[in-house]
């Protein structure tokens, strides 16, 4: 009996029509054939996780939303906890003290994780030149009145 995976067959098929382009012309592009792509979006069968990083890196989405897991174009909806390791001991903190991310910050985490290796060293050194810039004290001017 096959498995229905219609939730991403449905995302699939709704940002491809998006994007105008057929399913041979999206098959082409991540490198498929265009029956894997017809089965994936009739929910016959699901693609390898490499597939679906190709298919998130081709519509610019995060792989959550691809998958039909999560109804926000770019990243989570909810929140969600990490592990933290402490940047002077090294220590893992406990899990249960994990700290919670925004939308925003597993939005950026998101993005960050479907990046090719280059871009993700680029933007590493973007964030260390952001971190080395110190900030501007604001001027006090005294009045002489």
């Amino acid at each position: 009996m096959a498995k229905n995976y219609t939730k991403f067959g449905a995302r699939l098929r709704e940002l491809r029509e998006e994007k105008g382009i057929s399913m041979i012309e999206l098959a082409r592009a991540i490198g498929v054939s265009d029956a894997a792509v017809c089965k994936w979006e009739n929910g016959i069968a699901e693609p390898k996780l490499s597939y679906i990083i190709r298919l998130a890196e081709y519509f610019d989405c995060s792989i959550d939303y691809i998958s039909g897991s999560d109804g926000e174009y770019g990243g989570a909806a909810k929140p969600i906890k990490i592990a933290v390791v402490d940047n002077k001991s090294g220590k893992k903190i406990n899990p249960h003290t994990a700290a919670v991310l925004t939308p925003d910050e597993s939005q950026i985490i998101g993005t960050y994780n479907v990046l090719t290796p280059d871009m993700k060293k680029l933007f590493k050194e973007t964030l260390r030149t952001w971190q080395s810039v110190k900030s501007e004290k604001p001027i006090n001017k005294k009045s002489d009145t």
